[in-house]
């Protein structure tokens, strides 16, 4: 049996949460469309929950040149040119848009050995700092901006959205029970590593005390031998799902990219001081059992809080070192480090414990 890595990749409009026992992290993926409106009368920009793979080789459902796929992912491209540069970026693969899925993860077959529990990147983090000063450091799951320190311990996850035929807020969920979850990157904000802080997106109000560095990408590195893995998609209403067995590459890794992201444009330079304030955040506390009023919902700003304790000064690029966030998949999606949609906006993943 071949041993081998596979690195599975989140980033967009969606919320990470626990079970009690650790054992497994649901990732919410949330609905975005016009008819949902933040507290500015702004609507919420239409945000496609996808699911890309890249390995050696692919059985099953394995599209490359979906038309949805490429059209959300290259939009400024023809239509051919998207679908040739999807099918080069999901080369092995396949690449799928999610609607009404409950995807997870299997052994292809029987006689494989079972896959590795799930853990965490924990207690990296250096007691009370406000950002990473180390790779290391950086990758401790700690960095994913955690609704409850910013809005309370009144604000407890809405038991439906993990029922089987969840809310309509919910488009898909990854149900992650392999690997070890980490911080695959913290939002840029000009050259060194900087916190938010989280304020209401009209400014009046109190800002919370809660600032730190923020995940703009979350990763999950599962490490175990077999035949290959299986991506299983049920579907919440009970309709026929689908489902890829992916094999390693020649360099015996696999990669998958989840996204739930806005279509977009590369920008031209990735350096950007000031990136815009994240009001899809609001979204978030949709999720909640009793969701805050719109207009108090608190939102990442750049910049470390008022009254927040000093940090060193630390380069991006030295917690973002090459050879740890290096991204064949990304690279080919034009989302890898460096080149992100995030170098404009404040997009960052949630994390809700339970």
């Amino acid at each position: 049996m071949t041993n081998f890595i596979l690195k599975i990749l989140f980033s967009g409009l969606m919320v990470f949460t626990p079970n009690q026992d650790g054992s497994e992290v649901t990732v919410l993926l949330l609905s975005a469309g016009h008819t949902h409106h933040l507290s500015d009368g702004s609507a919420l920009q239409r945000h496609n929950p996808i699911i890309v793979a890249r390995a050696g080789s692919c059985s099953g459902d394995c599209p490359t040149r979906d038309g949805s796929v490429a059209q959300a992912l290259y939009g400024d491209q023809t239509p051919s040119t998207a679908q040739d540069s999807l099918e080069a970026a999901a080369s092995g693969g396949g690449a799928w848009i999610l609607s009404g899925s409950d995807i997870s993860l299997a052994k292809p077959s029987t006689s494989d050995p079972d896959l590795p529990a799930l853990s965490f990147a924990s207690n990296a983090r250096a007691s009370n700092s406000l950002i990473p000063s180390t790779s290391s450091e950086r990758e401790d799951v700690s960095w994913i901006a955690d609704l409850k320190q910013i809005c309370g311990s009144g604000c407890a996850i809405d038991s439906s959205v993990l029922a089987s035929q969840p809310p309509s807020t919910v488009v898909a969920r990854i149900h992650l029970r392999t690997g070890k979850l980490f911080t695959y990157s913290v939002t840029r904000i000009g050259s060194n590593v900087t916190p938010a802080h989280f304020a209401r997106l009209d400014g009046s109000g109190s800002a919370s005390g809660y600032s730190q560095a923020i995940a703009s990408w979350v990763g999950a590195e599962v490490q175990f031998s077999g035949s290959g893995i299986e991506i299983v998609e049920n579907k919440f209403n009970g309709d026929p799902g689908r489902s890829m067995t992916l094999t390693p590459d020649s360099n015996n890794s696999m990669e998958i990219a989840v996204l739930n992201l806005p279509p977009f444009v590369p920008p031209s330079s990735a350096m950007n001081n000031a990136p815009q304030v994240g009001k899809h955040f609001e979204a978030y506390y949709d999720l909640l059992a009793n969701p805050p009023a719109k207009e108090t919902r608190l939102v990442p700003f750049a910049g470390a809080a008022s009254g927040a304790p000093s940090y060193p000064e630390v380069a991006w690029s030295d917690v973002h070192p090459t050879s740890a966030v290096f991204s064949q998949l990304l690279n080919s999606l034009r989302l890898d480090i460096g080149r992100s949609a995030y170098e404009r906006v404040l997009c960052p993943p949630g994390y809700i414990a339970p």
